[in-house]
């Protein structure tokens, strides 16, 4: 699949060129005021239905045809589902691009299987074990719900026979107070630590078990921010994983999510699902090279926290509610 933008003086020439330059088959994805006053509109279609200066639009159609008789079937309605859903999230162009060309390759008929095996292909999944061999640190920025979601990786290892310690570091207003709280409410032992010194000697002390820790809220985008965590994971030798809401824009999400990963983060939490309209920014971190781990759509503690998998993160994509919306709001 091709994705490409076209500006015109109107909204007809606009049209033209697309059916000129990509064929009559591409599916219009959408249409935007240009900043100069013109008009622009997002296509997509299949690579063997763009046509070239070489070609005639008749020799084009035969080959597609041919193509679409070989490996398309009836997948049409699937791959224009996925690209009108890709386009609605303002997934980077370079992005959708390549989860369209491996939906093509993948398809199997059925919209949310074929952009599963495409997000299955390109980005890695790694959910976060009940039995750690590591602590883990909790690391995200002011309001991405490190402490909510710690409690709910505690409740689900809880729920499966482990006993986990809750360590406290974030020193800011209140964060103690609802740590203590999820701690209390679950049954597990819980310290509260000031900086890299005073959580290497509660690590000392621990018995063997899973071990969370809840790092001080950061700016994801500020160096000294960044060398400040990395020294306290390192403290306690564990791993860090990120915790990124779902609705930022996508070029934020990729930027913070690589910044988190050059100073050691591999895996990535995303919440907030549930209020995030766009989720740009939810494949903006695989972008980024982190590993998604789990997908957060609700703020009790009990629920809403999901292993990331392929296929979740295909259907939060392709949400029937938000599709339609979409469609209601071009018409």
């Amino acid at each position: 699949m091709r994705l490409r933008t076209f500006t015109a003086r109107t909204l007809s020439d606009a049209m033209a060129a697309v059916r000129r330059d990509m064929g009559p088959d591409a599916v219009i994805i959408a249409t935007s005021n240009a900043p100069d006053g013109q008009v622009e509109v997002r296509a997509a279609a299949e690579r063997a239905s763009v046509t070239s200066t070489n070609e005639s639009a008749e020799a084009a159609m035969q080959r597609r045809d041919t193509e679409r008789a070989k490996a398309r079937g009836d997948n049409a309605d699937g791959v224009t589902r996925i690209a009108r859903a890709l386009a609605w999230h303002a997934i980077p162009e370079a992005a959708a691009e390549a989860l369209m060309d491996a939906a093509m390759t993948l398809q199997d008929g059925e919209a949310t299987a074929s952009l599963a095996r495409a997000v299955d292909a390109r980005y890695a999944v790694h959910p976060v074990e009940n039995d750690l061999q590591r602590p883990v640190l909790f690391a995200g920025g002011p309001g991405a719900g490190k402490s909510s979601t710690l409690a709910k990786v505690c409740a689900r290892m809880v729920a499966a026979g482990e006993s986990p310690v809750i360590i406290g570091a974030d020193e800011g207003a209140g964060a103690g107070e609802q740590l203590a709280a999820y701690a209390a409410a679950l049954k597990v032992r819980f310290e509260t630590v000031r900086g890299g010194r005073e959580l290497a000697l509660v690590m000392d002390e621990l018995d063997r078990g899973p071990v969370l820790i809840d790092a001080p809220a950061i700016n994801p985008y500020d160096l000294d921010d960044l060398h400040g965590l990395a020294d306290l994971a390192a403290a306690a030798d564990a791993e860090m994983i990120a915790v990124i809401e779902a609705g930022l824009a996508p070029g934020d999400a990729e930027d913070a999510a690589a910044l988190l990963a050059s100073v050691g983060v591999g895996r990535a939490i995303i919440t907030k699902l549930d209020i995030a309209r766009r989720l740009g920014g939810l494949i903006g971190v695989g972008e980024a090279g982190l590993a998604y781990a789990h997908i957060s759509a609700s703020p009790y503690i009990g629920t809403g926290l999901a292993p990331a998998t392929a296929l979740r993160i295909a259907r939060a994509l392709l949400d029937d509610f938000a599709i339609d919306w979409y469609e209601d709001e071009r018409s």
